[in-house]
């Protein structure tokens, strides 16, 4: 995904966006970088890991389900979502 801004300020448009995501729980900070665990009613939790490229000007991110060997779409469709909501309205 890009951004405009600063890094920083990519890191609190991440934030904000998580926050629209009520199974959303970041479990790790750093500079530039947060895991994110999303876990559904029925108790699958899938792993986010974002990433700020700050000489890119972009935000990488993998999605991973931490039970289980297939998730029927739900990871991509969630992160498809998820960017959209980053990038706000246009």
């Amino acid at each position: 995904m890009k951004y405009r801004g600063t890094p920083e300020q990519a890191l609190a448009q991440l934030e904000a966006t998580l926050k629209t995501f009520a199974e959303a729980q970041v479990v790790h900070r750093e500079v530039l970088a947060l895991q994110v665990i999303f876990s559904t009613p029925l108790g699958f939790r899938d792993e986010v890991d974002l990433r700020i490229d700050a000489a890119a000007g972009r935000i990488d991110f993998r999605s991973r389900s931490l039970l289980g060997l297939f998730d029927f779409g739900k990871n991509r469709s969630r992160m498809q979502v998820f960017a959209l909501r980053f990038q706000g309205p246009t």
